[in-house]
């Protein structure tokens, strides 16, 4: 969910030494105070006195997105944001044009609203000791929630521009590697983002709106040096009006596992050739001690792998770039490690990234490399609450919406100290190199991204060049012709 990259990323082995002792349950952070009204809207808040002088974050989830459209209903999720983003019923223009003049974090920008499959997300930020603006907010999120006004003014004005942004999520939907994921999916024919139907027949979007629009699926969360108790108070008096009950779900978004394939995509955003080389990870909600230990551990021998790629690339002082992306989307996880080279050097990097994969499978860490990342993981760990407290508000709301949506308790730090400091006394360069070799023996993707117009790459050939050095043995005879991908496919 959202643009940012997701780290909540579970794979499948556990360390011995946990295995022996009883799972322990993951305590919701009490520093975030919950509540739900009687028609069922829900309130999330984080007071943040470590952070006064930070601006208030303000995220209203509300879930529905395209998945909820039928076929003549196709653009309405995308539609609605617009509309209610530029009216207001309680708020008068004046009122409203100064929310939004101090409403935009010019320093962390966020779009005010974001569309997807299943999910829309509304977001303000305020400048702190503005209890004005905060209450036009609680007023103008309301409006949002339930009561928006669907004229053919308040269309006109919705339709004229892009005043305020609203984008979807995954940012880039066309993106010929994400349409390829959607096969064999429930989110094909429902991309979020899709241009209404002219002319627009505004009862319809208005009833559809009052369908999925209904305050027992809706979630406010506040983040920001404020009052806790005065806040809730307004909550309750801007939100307990709110009427309706969803009576149908949305269908719930779910993806098929990645499939080891060889595909080539031409792209004419892209700039220079990326192989990616991408493998799937095992899910798992983190809910207790032992999960949350197999997320450590695979997330710490991710990092290896990658501090170990990053030491070679700088003593071989070439424009080779490397990058790692990992990340979970509808129960899904996968890592893609991401090589960037131009196309005459592919070939060569794509080599070179084979023989220090194969080296590091075959070898693992020195003791050296564990030290000093072990120190490292020691180190940050000591500085644990220092961190905590520099966290701007815009970041914890973030965590927060995140870890919810992946089905992440999100501890507090005292558990997460304590937690951590185990894992940590229990890890071993033993246990360690036995998960990247875990890791590095897995079936990969290769899926290789060229700007439009180059002269193609055989992606099956880099394939077949990787696989003579990590995977040794007889070549098949002829290899299977590889998926091209074209922009819009």
């Amino acid at each position: 969910m959202l643009g940012n990259k997701i780290g909540y990323l579970i794979g499948g082995a556990i360390l011995a030494t946990t295995c022996l002792v009883q799972a322990e349950t993951l305590l919701p952070d009490p520093a975030w105070q919950q509540g739900k009204l009687e028609n069922g809207f829900s309130w999330q808040i984080l007071q943040t006195p470590q952070r006064p002088n930070d601006r208030i974050q303000l995220r209203l989830l509300v879930k529905t997105g395209s998945l909820a459209e039928k076929n003549l209903q196709r653009g309405y999720t995308y539609l609605i944001p617009k509309i209610v983003l530029s009216s207001s019923k309680d708020l008068s223009s004046q009122k409203l044009e100064n929310l939004w003049h101090n409403a935009i974090d010019t320093k962390n920008p966020f779009p005010p609203a974001i569309v997807s499959y299943d999910f829309t997300l509304y977001s303000l930020s305020l400048p702190n000791n503005r209890s004005d603006l905060l209450q036009d907010a609680l007023i103008w999120l309301s409006d949002i929630a339930g009561n928006a006004v669907f004229t053919p003014e308040t269309l006109a004005q919705a339709m004229k521009g892009d005043e305020h942004t609203v984008t979807t999520f995954p940012p880039d939907i066309q993106d010929p590697v994400w349409r390829m994921r959607l096969k064999g999916s429930t989110l094909i024919d429902h991309d979020p983002g899709m241009s209404v139907s002219v002319p627009v027949d505004m009862k319809k979007v208005e009833n559809f709106y009052r369908q999925w629009y209904t305050p027992d699926v809706m979630t406010l969360y506040i983040a920001g040096h404020i009052d806790n108790r005065l806040l809730s108070e307004r909550i309750n008096q801007a939100f307990s009006s709110l009427e309706g009950k969803r009576q149908t779900p949305v269908s719930v978004p779910t993806l098929l596992p990645l499939k080891a394939a060889t595909i080539s995509v031409e792209s004419d955003k892209a700039k220079q050739d990326r192989l990616s080389l991408t493998w799937n990870l095992n899910w798992l909600s983190i809910n207790d001690s032992h999960t949350l230990a197999q997320y450590w551990l695979n997330d710490l021998t991710r990092e290896a792998l990658y501090r170990y790629l990053r030491l070679g690339l700088k003593e071989k002082q070439d424009d080779m770039k490397l990058g790692l992306d990992c990340h979970v989307l509808y129960q899904r996880a996968n890592c893609s490690l991401n090589l960037d080279a131009p196309a005459d050097k592919l070939m060569e990097s794509t080599f070179y990234l084979a023989s220090q994969l194969s080296s590091l499978r075959e070898n693992g860490l020195s003791q050296e490399q564990f030290d000093e990342l072990y120190a490292q993981k020691r180190s940050q760990l000591q500085q644990l609450f220092a961190m905590y407290a520099r966290t701007d508000t815009d970041i914890l709301i973030n965590q927060r919406l995140l870890s919810q949506q992946n089905n992440v308790i999100d501890i507090a730090p005292e558990q997460f100290q304590r937690l951590r400091q185990a894992f940590l006394s229990s890890l071993t360069p033993q246990v360690l190199n036995k998960k990247l070799k875990e890791m590095l023996s897995q079936e990969i993707s290769f899926i290789l991204v060229q700007p439009k117009g180059e002269v193609s790459v055989d992606i099956n050939e880099i394939k077949n060049s990787f696989n003579q050095i990590m995977r040794p043995g007889p070549l098949p005879e002829k290899p299977k012709e590889s998926e091209t991908v074209k922009d819009g496919e």
